[in-house]
């Protein structure tokens, strides 16, 4: 059992951990405990400083989303678990530790500067084994579909999980979707989009460029 009087992880202690790592990569911003890759497009990267069951520890992730998602708060969705030694949390108030932990992220962010589009974000994606592959995510994979102008696909994935009786309520952008609406179903991802990237506090960092669908005929 670990003591039950254990030093609680703060901001400041996760500020001091990353100093060094903003200090060398002038491409990240710390938002909380999110260390973001910048800029922040339709695919956001960033380096998750998370909480665990013990105060003194912290879980460590890369996770690559898309900003075209409706989000309220920051989500990992696309998330790999970065072990301490390969299979637990990290000691931020252990000197060696942190150092290990400065070279994981490090050695990470390659990968995820290599994820700058919605392909790359698939690709990335569809790494993942089963049964968490996010393929089995019809409402994300349809967004993706309208996003990049596949809209037969789009409409596929929705009609199917509705003949299936996965869908309570249809989605809003589906009678836009119906009629191949592009401009509307622009307008309905950028407002999504404008909304997340609000919320997560990424106003800042953010770099508006073309949805797939607008130049994509």
């Amino acid at each position: 059992m670990r003591a039950s009087l254990l030093p609680v992880v703060t901001q400041d202690d996760v500020e001091r951990l990353v100093k060094p790592i903003l200090d060398r990569h002038k491409d990240l911003t710390l938002i909380g405990r999110h260390l973001v890759v910048r800029p922040v497009r339709h695919v956001l990267r960033f380096i998750r400083l998370g909480h665990s069951i013990f105060d003194d520890l912290f879980n460590v992730a890369a996770v690559v989303d898309l900003t075209f998602l409706r989000y309220s708060s920051w989500a990992t969705n696309g998330k790999r678990s970065l072990y301490n030694n390969g299979w637990g949390p990290w000691n931020i108030f252990d000197p060696e530790e942190v150092e290990r932990l400065r070279h994981t992220i490090e050695e990470t962010l390659p990968e995820l500067r290599r994820v700058n589009t919605i392909d790359d974000f698939v690709a990335y994606r569809s790494n993942e084994p089963p049964p968490h592959s996010f393929s089995f995510d019809f409402k994300l994979m349809a967004q993706i579909a309208i996003a990049t102008g596949n809209l037969d696909e789009a409409i596929g994935l929705v009609d199917a999980a509705i003949a299936k009786g996965w869908v309570e309520h249809l989605p809003k952008y589906y009678e836009p979707l119906k009629k191949r609406d592009r401009v509307a179903l622009v307008n309905f991802l950028r407002k999504q989009q404008a909304g997340s990237i609000e919320t997560l506090g990424l106003t800042d960092y953010w770099q508006q460029e073309p949805f797939p669908l607008e130049v994509r005929k």
